[in-house]
């Protein structure tokens, strides 16, 4: 980050004003972390539901930081030593989003939006190493893609970029309202819609017109990249024209997927990914379908996706001491991500006793029941060896299988960790097994448990 700017100025962008130190000092870096903060950045305070990091204000961070950024509600609160600069605002997270808005301004560079239900980080991650192959680009470090990961995504803009990519996650109703007029896209991608973080909308109706608040940020004649075997999403077609450039399987779409090859507007090109299943061909072609409309070559495209590895516990592909094969998903789950995660497992390894170890999907809400016992209804019919089910709303899935009578073995604890012992028996080289569960079950807990142990 080198933001270049004057601590007036600063100061005035975020909407505070500078109540100590010089104002013509050049105000160069942030950090929001008192952890990993380096000499010279200002330190940014910022309170959230747990944490509010005025409390951690003391005279070692006054000493290191360049300046603090705070709330002019805690200033009566300072006690000495100050550091050096002290900016007041009203609330510390809309000024961070001011200052980033108007940062973002002064770059006239292509840059990419990416929303959806599943998919967002890797189809972000292709498209940036895409564009790696021609030059500099700036997107958003890991999942930066809520209320604060955005600005500060955006601050790390410079001169030197050509391109930036960035992450737009929701959760709640104006959500990327809020993060879409920080990052100003000159693109938008739409990955696909599920009933994500439903518990928070209420309906898929809701949720989907949240992802739509992206488009109120977009010029009027911006390409807008949309996934076409999505219902949802392929509704748009008609709504916005010439301006779309789909992606799919669907034989109509531009961008088109199926085995190996991605076909680009009729240019067929063989790409061998090192990502497993369906919806990791669904964000290369978003990614492909992104960067087309960039004016990219496909063999750029071919070249920038096939450096691609995927992150820890996104379709990981791990190997057990034993033998077994290990495909770690366990960083989120919802109804969408669940299945398409099982087909590509199941289809990655037909010659292997397939065994499922899934836990809950959180933030579905009132609906979360029937859609747990929809999942159960079709895990019933898969061709594995053994399923693991864990936690309290995976209940539903497991009474929902068992009146079903299958075929394969079928385990329920309330707690993943009381798989271990049984799980330990049940992996040998010839399985092959997927951890797949929202984040807050934490699974890769169990395989490393499970991973201390060898049963050849």
């Amino acid at each position: 980050m080198k933001l270049d700017i004057r601590w007036q100025d600063a100061a005035r962008f975020a909407g505070g004003r500078l109540i100590a130190g010089s104002a013509d000092d050049i105000f160069d870096s942030i950090s929001t972390d008192t952890r990993t903060i380096k000499n010279g950045e200002a330190f940014w305070a910022l309170q959230g539901e747990k944490y509010d990091a005025h409390s951690f204000l003391n005279s070692e961070l006054a000493q290191k930081a360049s300046g603090w950024i705070v709330e002019e509600s805690k200033l009566p609160d300072l006690k000495p030593p100050l550091p050096p600069h002290l900016i007041a605002v009203p609330n510390s997270l809309r000024a961070l989003q001011a200052l980033a808005a108007h940062h973002r301004k002064k770059f006239d560079i292509p840059v990419i939006g990416i929303t959806g239900s599943n998919g967002k980080t890797t189809t972000k991650e292709m498209l940036k190493l895409i564009l790696s192959e021609l030059g500099p680009v700036c997107a958003s470090p890991g999942n930066w893609n809520n209320q604060i990961g955005v600005p500060l995504s955006v601050l790390s803009l410079d001169s030197t970029h050509r391109w930036a990519v960035f992450e737009l996650a929701d959760s709640h109703p104006g959500d990327i309202k809020e993060i879409a007029q920080i990052a100003q896209p000159t693109l938008a991608v739409f990955t696909n819609i599920g009933p994500d973080h439903i518990e928070f909308y209420g309906s898929m109706e809701a949720n989907f017109q949240t992802k739509l608040e992206l488009l109120d940020y977009v010029s009027q004649d911006a390409p807008i990249v949309i996934n076409s075997d999505d219902p949802w999403l392929s509704s748009l077609e008609g709504r916005l024209g010439g301006r779309v450039i789909t992606f799919g399987e669907a034989p109509l779409c531009r961008i088109r997927f199926s085995e190996q090859e991605i076909i680009i507007d009729r240019h067929k090109i063989i790409v061998q990914l090192k990502a497993l299943g369906k919806l990791s061909k669904y964000n290369a072609a978003a990614a492909a379908a992104a960067a087309w409309a960039l004016g990219i070559t496909p063999e750029t495209i071919r070249a920038g996706l096939e450096k691609y590895k995927p992150f820890a516990m996104r379709m990981e592909k791990l190997s057990h001491p034993s033998g077994c094969e290990i495909i770690l998903d366990a960083y989120n789950a919802n109804p969408a991500s669940m299945k398409a995660s099982i087909e590509s497992f199941i289809t990655e390894f037909p010659n292997k006793n397939k065994i499922l170890i899934l836990g809950d999907m959180k933030e579905l809400g009132e609906q979360s029941a029937s859609f747990h016992a929809e999942l159960g209804e079709w895990l019933s019919t898969l061709p594995v060896a053994e399923i693991y089910l864990a936690g309290p709303e995976m209940k539903t899935a497991a009474e929902n299988i068992a009146k079903r009578k299958p075929s394969f073995a079928l385990h329920y604890k309330e707690n993943p960790a009381d798989w271990i012992n049984e799980l330990k028996k049940a992996i040998n080289k010839n399985s092959a097994c997927l951890f797949k569960a929202s984040r807050a079950m934490k699974l890769e807990n169990v395989y490393e448990a499970v991973s201390k142990s060898v049963n050849k």
